[in-house]
Order: C-alpha cells, then structure tokens, then sequence
C-alpha cells in the first residue's frame, strides 16, 4: 500500500510539474506571436505610408514637369541674347573614343 501511495505522489508531481512548463511554453508561444503579430503590422503601416509619401512626390514632379514645359515654350531666340548669349560660330560634336592605358603600377 504505501507504495502506491508514494508512486501516486510521483505522479502528483510529475503531472504538476508538467502542467507548469506546458503554461511557461504557452505563455512564450503568445508572447512570440504577438510580437510577430506586431511586426507584421507596423511592416504594412510603413510601407502604406512609403506608399503614399511616394505616390505625392511623384505627384510633386509631374506639376514641376508642368512649370518647365509651360517655361520652356517662352524661351526664344530674342530672349536668349537679351540675357547675353550669343550664337555660336559653328557647332562641333564629340564622339567617345576608346582610351588605352596600361596599369603597370599595380
């Protein structure tokens, strides 16, 4: 009889000592997913956010693209020489050749 008795109490505190780290491990499991949970979240409001920032800049840089080409029409010849240019004598383009250089220094 009494070795019952102390192997129930094994059991006792094999069960009790199991219910305790089954609790701990959830408990580190919801704090886990929480903090992914979170994560993920403030991921989405950010970009949501780039999104948007992105979205005004480009409407920022079509209304500029706008002023230049509104400007760009004013500009004529006589506008150009009343600021000072000049026209040019003869007008020369350049190519790129290849160049050849040796690293003997290295």
């Amino acid at each position: 009889m009494k070795n019952k008795i102390s192997s129930i109490g094994e059991y006792k505190s094999l069960l009790q000592k199991s219910t305790k780290y089954c609790f701990l491990a959830s408990g580190i499991l919801f704090v886990s997913y929480l903090y992914v949970v979170g994560a993920i979240t403030f991921s989405v409001v950010e970009r949501k956010g780039l999104e948007e920032s992105t979205k005004t800049l480009l409407s920022d840089i079509s209304a500029e693209e706008l002023k230049y080409l509104s400007k760009e029409k004013e500009l004529t010849k006589d506008l150009a020489f009343e600021e000072g240019f000049i026209t040019a004598s003869s007008i020369a383009f350049t190519s790129a050749k290849r160049a050849v250089a040796w690293n003997a220094g290295r």
